[in-house]
């Protein structure tokens, strides 16, 4: 490609600007209503570069340039949805605030992703040319770009999907017509427990048709082992209380079934972390280089980032804010330090220098497996264990038995510190393969990391609001903020409630080792048939799956079988399996990302009039007698959402 087409295409032009903000906002909303909801965010990147062509095709004369610069901004929504929603709300779990204060939750998400653009810049000429990083999404995603322009794709699908999912979580959470999800339990003996659950969620199918086939059968797998074996086991040897009463000992069977999944989760990262050792060594070597010794030559404009001295102005600017935010936010005065601006400094420069390795680690593993299958979450809770187990230690050196609520301060100091690395991290761990697809395509680095400060700014707007609204409405774990709420539905999000746990602990010293010991023998096992075996599981899927509810690994599963369905029928019909498009046709994809965009903003203006009135049932119809009626039309819903992937992906004839 000639340079002067792609300085006319590379310029940002007001429709990039905004198409890109429209899907920063999408994607920032939805992404913030599936951390809390499972955990789980699939790479936004695919998602956002496909809507972003097919939003194109409405104006007639979009290019690939303006798509990956539109993309660039819009996953950077879910890359900021995954730094902050994955710490913040433990601070609500442990006790430490009781609701999300906006202008705390802005600051952090936005400087923790400012300081992962910053990071990335000196690591993108590294990470894209190092040969054992192959950047699996990057290729498809260029790939999926440069057949745009030669084939058509309609929006038709995106926006049926949208409406499909809207709809659906609308008859679901608002209308209450259609069954959530469905679950039976039978007590055989005195108080043993058996049954089984299914999810209809329509925004978790979507998403378990992006995650793909084998996390999905690896979250089963994970659904299997909690509640097919690890129930009734539990529920043989430990009985709650001298007179059974179902649904309290599920209550306590389900917390101690957390705890085992914790275990898998960690066991799980460890694992990963370890086995990358090589690689983490060698991505540490290179980035530093990078970074101090950058090429001094003119550089051609494929190849031209932020200039160096944006660069570190910016850097200056994002680490004095910091130290006024860590100044104004962290509990310094109850914990009586000698001296706290020492310790804020410390802190900073704790945040600089863990959050660029991580950077460095994340964009690296980013590009060796991929944004979803990278261990992002374990080298953050890693990076929060290492600042609580410092701040312990640096507590234990003053010599006297501290307070309960020194402790839960100290707690809340390293949940806030760690918000910070994780943001820089997640981005890190995301806008490294967007900048792969602009080096793949002929694009200008320097248009995309702009494309990403808009995007994380957006996103930092959009998210606090959003959390707050979904929180008001579900409750959070076990944390109700109004009387009268049902606690099953309150909204899981496993990452935060592990790094509470885990921060909690390491200044209470009351984790039940044991359970978290029965979690990492679980991934040991599979350690072990993963490698004397051919089969490979997902061991963090495992984990996931453990832990999370029936109600939100089962329609993940189904997504993913969908996704699975797909795949085969396509091969059967083309009689290959090579195409380029292979690893996820993309009309499907575009029905998919409905799905979860429809359902999850459904569930966020929902949450308006629910979170005002502090009523969750304010627009149910179906009285509670009709049970049965709903769970059918949760059945049905199914198959729907079945016919309707079968139709996005049939081929013409």
């Amino acid at each position: 490609m000639h340079h002067e087409s792609q300085q006319q295409s590379g310029v940002i032009t007001l429709r990039v600007v905004f198409l890109g903000i429209f899907l920063a906002i999408l994607l920032a909303a939805s992404s913030t209503y599936l951390a809390l909801k499972v955990g789980i965010l699939p790479s936004a990147s695919i998602p956002a570069a496909i809507l972003a062509m097919a939003i194109l095709r409405l104006f007639h004369d979009g290019n690939i340039f303006e798509a990956n610069l539109i993309q660039t901004a819009a996953s950077a929504g879910e890359a900021v949805a995954g730094g902050i929603v994955f710490t913040i709300p433990a601070l609500v779990i442990i006790g430490y605030w009781h609701y999300f204060p906006y202008f705390a939750n802005c600051a952090i998400a936005l400087l923790g992703g400012l300081l992962g653009i910053l990071f990335s810049i000196p690591l993108r000429r590294i990470l894209i040319s190092t040969p054992q990083l192959h950047f699996p999404e990057a290729r498809a995603i260029s790939e999926v770009l440069k057949l745009s322009q030669k084939q058509t794709f309609h929006i038709k699908k995106m926006l049926v999907g949208t409406s499909l999912g809207a709809g659906l979580e609308f008859a679901q959470t608002g209308l209450k017509i259609i069954a959530v999800s469905i679950e039976k339990w039978y007590v055989f003996g005195s108080s043993n427990i058996m049954g089984f659950g299914l999810g209809f969620a329509p925004a978790l199918i979507g998403v378990g048709y992006l995650i793909g086939w084998n996390v999905g059968l690896s979250l089963l797998l994970g659904a299997f082992i909690a509640w097919g074996i690890s129930l009734p086991l539990l529920s043989y040897f430990t009985p709650v209380g001298k007179t059974f009463i179902l649904e309290k000992s599920l209550s306590v069977y389900a917390n101690d079934i957390h705890y085992i999944g914790l275990g898998a989760m960690l066991a799980a990262g460890l694992w990963t972390l370890l086995h990358l050792f090589r690689p983490f060594y060698l991505s540490l070597r290179l980035s530093l280089q990078g970074l101090f010794h950058p090429r001094k030559s003119q550089l051609p404009l494929t190849e031209q980032d932020i200039p160096l001295n944006y660069l570190f102005g910016g850097l200056g600017l994002v680490v004095l804010s910091i130290y006024f935010l860590f100044d104004y936010l962290l509990p310094l005065p109850s914990l009586m330090f000698a001296c706290p601006p020492l310790f804020i400094i410390g802190a900073v420069c704790y945040v600089l220098l863990i959050g660029f390795v991580f950077a460095a680690l994340c964009g690296y593993f980013s590009g060796l497996v991929g944004v979803t299958a990278s261990p992002g979450s374990a080298i953050v809770i890693s990076g929060l264990l290492f600042m609580a187990l410092i701040l312990r230690g640096l507590l234990f050196l003053k010599g006297h038995e501290l307070l309960a609520s020194q402790l839960l301060n100290a707690a809340a100091m390293t949940i806030m510190i760690g918000a910070v690395v994780a943001g820089a991290a997640c981005i890190a761990n995301d806008n490294i393969q967007d900048l792969k697809v602009g080096h793949l395509i002929g694009a200008i680095p320097r248009q995309q990391q702009i494309m990403l400060i808009i995007g994380v700014l957006i996103a930092a707007i959009v998210i606090p609001y959003v959390m707050q609204l979904l929180f008001n409405v579900y409750g959070l774990t076990t944390v109700l903020p109004h009387a009268g709420m049902d606690p099953q539905q309150t909204l899981s999000a496993p990452p935060a409630a592990m790094m509470a746990g885990l921060t909690q602990s390491v200044f209470n010293h009351d984790l039940p080792w044991t359970l978290l010991g029965i979690g990492a023998t679980i991934i040991l096992i599979l350690i072990l048939v993963n490698t004397l075996t051919k089969i490979k599981v997902s061991l963090l899927g495992v984990g996931m799956g453990i832990y999370l509810p029936l109600s939100s690994s089962t329609p993940l599963f189904i997504g993913s079988l969908f996704a699975y369905a797909v795949k085969c029928y396509l091969q059967r019909k083309r009689g290959d399996s090579t195409s380029p498009l292979d690893f996820q046709p993309h009309d499907a994809v575009l029905l998919s990302c409905g799905l979860v965009a429809g359902a999850a903003l459904m569930d966020v203006l929902l949450a308006i009039p629910l979170s005002i009135t502090g009523s969750t049932c304010l627009l149910a119809i179906l009285p509670p007698r009709w049970e049965v009626f709903a769970s059918v039309l949760g059945f049905l819903s199914l198959l729907a959402l079945a016919a309707c992937f079968y139709w996005a992906i049939r081929l013409k004839k």
